[in-house]
């Protein structure tokens, strides 16, 4: 006689995205309000609605967990930059559009509670925690290229002079946005754009 086979069901893809999604919103919720060192694995299972071993599954730990969520919210702001980019056409016309995103970002994850700011939580554990470190490059990379890409444009047009030191000048004005970052938590409640 043969023994039935026990048929496991199988999960799509997209399905293991989907919850793979969930859990990442759900720490970001999480973090925002608690911050990541108050955060508790428990907290994003009761914001996850899932189960304890189901979050194991695809993250290892909190430091998975807030790698998972810069690049998320990193990934978003770029694809809303470069739609807002899009739709200028001068140079002047795609930094006005650029640097209002950036304040746009800041008042939407200031009106959303907590302490906020994922990004200031991963500078805080870059140095004892490579992977946040190299994920930070990377965002930085990401921030410097398309700041980049606006001022060559604006050389090409004529806009911007031709002796312009393009690379330096982009990683300047990508500081000076993260330390506006810094200026609004500095400034708490009397922060101002």
């Amino acid at each position: 006689s043969r023994s039935p086979r026990s048929a496991m069901p199988r999960v799509s893809p997209e399905h293991e995205q989907e919850v793979r999604d969930r859990i990442v919103r759900a720490s970001l919720a999480v973090f925002a309000e608690r911050g990541f060192h108050r955060a508790t694995m428990q907290d994003i299972v009761r914001a996850s609605g899932l189960s304890v071993g189901a979050i194991y599954t695809y993250f290892r730990s909190k430091s998975d967990l807030i790698l998972a969520g810069c690049d998320l919210i990193t990934d978003q702001e770029l694809t809303q930059l470069g739609g807002r980019l899009a739709a200028a056409t001068t140079y002047r016309e795609k930094i006005a559009a650029a640097v209002g995103f950036w304040f746009d970002s800041v008042a939407i994850e200031r009106s959303e509670g907590g302490s906020g700011f994922l990004i200031l939580q991963a500078w805080a554990e870059a140095d004892t925690d490579p992977a946040i470190r190299e994920m930070l490059l990377r965002r930085r990379r990401e921030m410097v290229t398309a700041v980049v890409i606006v001022l060559q444009e604006g050389v090409m047009r004529g806009e911007l002079p031709t002796w312009l030191d393009v690379p330096s000048v982009a990683r300047a004005l990508a500081s000076l946005l993260d330390g506006m970052l810094i200026e609004a938590v500095e400034d708490g409640a009397a922060y101002r754009r």
